[in-house]
C-alpha cells in the first residue's frame, strides 16, 4: 500500500447526554438528534463504530488488518481511538474494567482514557476515584448510597488533562452550565463501560453494572487528580505531551503558528482542533483527521493549526 497521508471520515453517535456544540464548531451535520460523540479514530466493527479510510474502500479495521506495514505495530487488534464529546447532561458514575476481566466477560480489552477540553476550558470539578480503602467498604457505601462520602470530587485546573487508568471511577458531579464545552479524548480501542450510579434516572438502554464495578474498581483510588502536560518548543512546533505509555498509547498536541517540522518513527493520527494548514502538502482544516504511516520522515506543517495527535509505541 502506498505510503502517503490518508484522510478518515468521522463516525457520529447520539446519546441521552449529547448536545449540539460539535455541529457548530466543526460543521458536522449527521442526521441524528444530537452529536454526543464524534469518533475521529475508531475501529470497533462489532459496535458498528469504524471509520472510513477515504479513497481505499476500506474501514479503519480493514485498513489496519490489510496494511500492517503502514503501522509497524505488534498488536493483532487495532490499539487506539480518539474522539470529541459534548455533554449537556450529567454523565453517569462509571469505570472501564481491566483487560483480563473485560476479555473474559466482554470479549475485548478495557479502555484507558485521557481527556482535554478544547472548547470552554476552565477550572472545573470532576469525580476522580473514591474514598473507600477496601472492597468491602466500597460495597457497603454503595449499598447505603453514601455517594457524597464515597466519591472523590476534585478540581481540574484550566489547561490540565485527566487520566483514567483501567478501573478508575469517574463521572460528573453536577450538570454542565456551559453547553458548548467540548472535550477531546485519547483512549485505547474499546467501548466497554460499567455504570455504578446514574443519578436514579432509570433511562432505557442505560443499565447499571454494580457488581461488575465492585469486582473491577481500583482499591484504593484516592490519588487521581488533574495533570499538567509536558510542554516543549521545537522546530517551530509547540508540543504538549499528555499520556505517553508504551503498550497503552501516546497522546499529545502539536500547535504551529506559521511553519514547523515534526517527526516520529511511529504512525500518527492528527485531528485538527482548530485552524487550517497543510501537512507535507496535504490540506487539513478544523474537524478533519489524517493518518500518517510509520517511518514517514519529517513532517512539514504549514499554516496556523492546532492538532490533537495520537500514536502507539510497541512494548
Amino acid at each position: 500500500m502506498e505510503k502517503k497521508i490518508y484522510y478518515l471520515n468521522p463516525v457520529f453517535e447520539a446519546k441521552y447526554w449529547g448536545g449540539q456544540a460539535l455541529r457548530g464548531r466543526y460543521g458536522y451535520n449527521p442526521d441524528i438528534p444530537n452529536i454526543a460523540i464524534a469518533y475521529h479514530v475508531i475501529a470497533l466493527p462489532s459496535h458498528k463504530l469504524d471509520n472510513e479510510v477515504v479513497g481505499t474502500g476500506e474501514t479503519l479495521s480493514q485498513f489496519y488488518e490489510n496494511h500492517r506495514e503502514l503501522f509497524g505495530c505488534n498488536r493483532e487488534d487495532f490499539p487506539i481511538r480518539m474522539d470529541s464529546e459534548n455533554n449537556v447532561e450529567l454523565l453517569s458514575i462509571q469505570l472501564h474494567p481491566n483487560d483480563a476481566y473485560c476479555l473474559e466477560h466482554e470479549g475485548e480489552r478495557g479502555k484507558v482514557e485521557c481527556s482535554i477540553l478544547v472548547q470552554g476550558d476552565c477550572d472545573r470539578m470532576a469525580i476522580r476515584g473514591h474514598n473507600a480503602q477496601t472492597r468491602e467498604e466500597f460495597r457497603r457505601m454503595v449499598e447505603a448510597k453514601e455517594w457524597d462520602k464515597l466519591l472523590r470530587v476534585v478540581e481540574i485546573k484550566k489547561g490540565q488533562y485527566t487520566y483514567s487508568p483501567l478501573g478508575t471511577i469517574h463521572g460528573s458531579p453536577n450538570k454542565p452550565t456551559d453547553f458548548d464545552c467540548i472535550s477531546l479524548s485519547f483512549e485505547t480501542n474499546s467501548d466497554i463501560t460499567y455504570r455504578l450510579y446514574d443519578y436514579d434516572r432509570n433511562i432505557d438502554n442505560r443499565p447499571l453494572h454494580v457488581e461488575k464495578v465492585i469486582d473491577t474498581v481500583n482499591i484504593p483510588d484516592d490519588k487521581n487528580v488533574g495533570l499538567d502536560p509536558v510542554v516543549e518548543e521545537r522546530d517551530g512546533c509547540r508540543v504538549s505531551t499528555f499520556v505517553d505509555i508504551p503498550g497503552v498509547f501516546t497522546s499529545f498536541r502539536v500547535q504551529v503558528e506559521e511553519e514547523g517540522t515534526y517527526e516520529l518513527p511511529e504512525f500518527v493520527f492528527f485531528f485538527c482542533i482548530d485552524g487550517e494548514g497543510e501537512i507535507n502538502g496535504a490540506p487539513i482544516r478544523k474537524g478533519q483527521t489524517v493518518f500518517v504511516p510509520c517511518n514517514f520522515g519529517p513532517l512539514s506543517i504549514r499554516g496556523t493549526v492546532d492538532l490533537g495527535a495520537m500514536t502507539y509505541k510497541n512494548v
